[in-house]
């Protein structure tokens, strides 16, 4: 789930329409209290966060919040969307963790582009955050040993202390081609 805060309806709408039709589940807030309630949902995989919640331009609201949302879900991503965008600005948000920042008006195409790289991302640091399983243990010592003896299925049988068919099962077992 995609979590969009912003105090402007048409921009929760307009974001929440974009993100549906690239496929995403998305939730919007308008205030602190209702986007820190949403925040502790464990599906949570992105924050898209307005640096400006009030009618002011400062963008302290959107840098607070921030910093509240790195407290209770430290892992989840956070883009900064402002339409007061300055330089400063934008890497003070980096400095407390947002991953990119997007200028009002954006780009559908740019701004999907950057959400699913951002998703990519935290995907991939997530799976290698994953401890290792029995079995991922077990897999790679098979390719590891079918490496080491050249595919030659005896040497690596022998050298991980097993006979040829409990070799052939296990590769079986993990997908690992003859």
């Amino acid at each position: 789930m995609i979590l969009i805060i912003d105090d402007d309806s048409s921009i929760r709408l307009s974001i929440g329409l974009m993100l549906k039709q690239g496929g995403f589940d998305n939730e919007a807030a308008s205030t602190e209290a209702e986007a820190l309630a949403l925040v502790r949902r464990p599906d949570l995989e992105l924050v898209i966060l307005d640096m400006n919640l009030t009618l002011s331009t400062t963008g302290r609201q959107g840098i607070e919040l921030l910093r509240k949302i790195r407290i209770l879900a430290p892992k989840v991503p956070v883009i900064m969307l402002s339409a007061w965008a300055t330089v400063p600005l934008a890497v003070e948000g980096m400095g407390y963790g947002a991953v990119d920042f997007v200028s009002k008006p954006w780009s559908n195409r740019d701004f999907m582009a950057k959400i699913r790289k951002v998703l990519d991302a935290s995907a991939k640091e997530a799976e290698a955050d994953r401890p290792q399983t029995l079995d991922d243990v077990e897999k790679d010592a098979i390719v590891t040993a079918l490496r080491q003896a050249d595919n030659n299925y005896s040497i690596a049988a022998r050298t991980l202390g097993i006979t040829r068919q409990s070799l052939y099962r296990r590769m079986k077992k993990f997908g690992i081609p003859s």
